[in-house]
This record gives structure tokens, sequence and C-alpha cells, in this order.
């Protein structure tokens, strides 16, 4: 995607062809581009916000989030979940967007194409109005977005944790461990990047004089609740997932305990049998009833009965 910028009206965003100009006029706008599109930036860099340190941070994707005041502006990274992959549950990628607030323009790179932002262009293209008329309601119907689409993920995450819960009961299988063992290293990653923009959006909902209007803080807020919330969702899910795993574990030893009751029962079975064919195996010339006509079938006989009696008496005492 190439560079964009827009001009805030009241009527919501008007697309703009000449950056320059954008940012000579002092009208509140926004300029929008990927990290590959910087070098579109460098013939009017004088007239951009920011410290060359911090354009530096924005251009390297995988830096933490946080938030610096400039005093003429706020620089701040945060990270959203990658919903490009309709489904995260096989590997949780996240996308870095760095932002410049200032009084008049938010500029906003991005490390690859963010959906939360499309939906905000086209919100405001369509003429909905921001909390307030200048880059800071701009801003905050960005992080919304963001925030907004850590839900349905974790949703999906949630049912795919009963899922797994249900299979661990029914067949315990290896797959199942390294899928449960997965989500739990999902939830502790997502938790430690919701806690670190919850930190963020708690500041900017206190304001900034200047950058953030009075008006606009109530919407910060509620945007940091939502966070929040989305922190709680992941404590719980991950103790669900602890849940889960102890299920795996409790099934697999007690399908082990089956079978090695199973097992015992037919070694319990084998020993008297066993120990009858050992005695008339012994090389003694005289055993009673060797030469019998009929001692094979009468000792085949008795074995059998020996065994329905021991499975009597199993089932008697419920070990079967």
């Amino acid at each position: 995607m190439a560079l964009a910028a827009w001009c805030l009206t009241r009527g919501g965003l008007r697309p703009v062809v000449d950056v320059e100009e954008l940012l000579r006029s002092g009208s509140p706008g926004w300029i929008d581009l990927e990290i590959g599109d910087l070098p579109l930036l460098e013939p009017f860099r004088d007239l951009l916000l920011g410290h060359p340190l911090s354009w530096e941070d924005a251009s390297k994707p995988g830096q933490r989030p946080k938030l610096e005041d400039h005093g003429d502006h706020l620089f701040l990274i945060v990270r959203s979940l990658d919903t490009r992959k309709e489904w995260l549950a096989l590997q949780l990628q996240t996308l870095q967007m760095a932002c410049f607030l200032g009084t008049r323009h938010l500029i906003t790179v991005r490390s690859g194409a963010l959906k939360a932002v499309d939906e905000v262009r086209e919100r405001l293209e369509r003429g909905l109005a921001p909390p307030s008329e200048g880059p800071d309601g701009i801003l905050h119907a960005v992080l919304d977005s963001i925030v907004d689409a850590y839900a349905p993920h974790m949703d999906r995450w949630e049912e795919e944790v009963e899922r797994l819960d249900k299979e661990a009961l029914r067949d315990p299988k290896a797959q199942v461990l390294g899928r449960i063992l997965a989500i739990r290293k999902h939830m502790v990653k997502l938790r430690r990047l919701a806690a670190g923009q919850a930190e963020i959006l708690g500041e900017l909902s206190h304001g900034r004089e200047g950058l953030i209007q009075p008006s606009a803080r109530p919407y910060f807020k509620d945007v940091h609740d939502h966070l929040v919330s989305v922190l709680e969702a992941a404590d719980s899910l991950r103790d669900s997932v602890s849940i889960a795993v102890d299920i795996y574990l409790n099934s697999v030893n007690n399908r082990l305990n089956q079978i090695m009751k199973v097992l015992t029962v037919m070694s319990a079975l084998m020993l008297p049998l066993t120990l009858v064919t050992g005695v008339f195996g012994m090389n003694f010339v005289v055993i009673p009833g060797l030469h019998h006509p009929q001692g094979f079938w009468w000792t085949m006989g008795g074995m059998a009965a020996l065994a329905l009696l021991l499975l009597l008496v199993f089932r008697r005492y419920r070990l079967l």
C-alpha cells in the first residue's frame, strides 16, 4: 500500500493527494503508511512530527508497546492481532503500529496491512464523526478498532478449549495436549501484550493538554476498560487451559489404570491355571490320573471352572 492521507472535516475524512499541502495548511488530517513506504516521506521530512529516534523505532517491526511525551506530540507504539488470519489458534501473530499524535495531525506507520485501520478509514469516509474533531479522535477510533478485534478471537479460543476438554476426556491423544499447550502459550503472550497497551491507554485516558481534548478522554477510558476485559478473559482462559491439561493427564492416568487392571486380572486368571499345568508337567513316573483316558478333559474342565470362579469373584468385588 502506498502513502495515503486524509483531511478531517465535519463530514468525515476527505482524501488528500498532496501530503505536503496538508502538512503546510495546518488542517487536521491523518497520514497513514506502511514501513516500506517511509522513503515517500523524505521530501517533506522537515514538516513531520517526531524525533529521529522515534522514526527509527517506527521503521523497525518488533518494538514493544510504549508511550512517549515529546511536548508538542505523543509517540506511541501498539500491536494488533494479525486479523488477516481468520483463525489464530495455530500461531499468534501481531502487527506493529507506530503513531505520532500532534495538535493537528496523526501519522500512523504500520508493519503490514491492518484490518482495523481499513475499517476506521471506511467509517470516517462514510461520514461517521469521531469523538472529537481533532486527530485524537482518529487515534481513538483506530485504538478502539484494534482492541475490538481481540473479542472474536477470544471467543474462538474459548470454544477451542471447551472442545479440547471433551476430546481429552474421550480420546486423550498427544496431539490434544499439544494444542492445549499451544493455546496456553498464546494466552501468556497475549496477556503480556495487552497489559503493556492497557498501561498506555490508561495514560491516554487521563489526557494530555493540547493533544487530547477533554471530550475525547472518556472514550479513551472506554477503550482502556475494554482492554482490561481482554486481560481478564485471557486470565480466565489461561486457567481453563490449566484445567484442560489436568483433564488430559487424569484421562491418560485413568486409561493407564484401566489397562493395568485388565492386565492384572488376566495375570490373576493365568496364575492358578499355570500352577495346574505345572503340576501335571512335572517329570515324576507316577502322577495320579496321568494315564486316565479322560484325564486331559477333566483337567481342562477343572481349569475352566477355576477360571470362571475367579471371574465371578472379580465381578463380586467390582474388579472388572
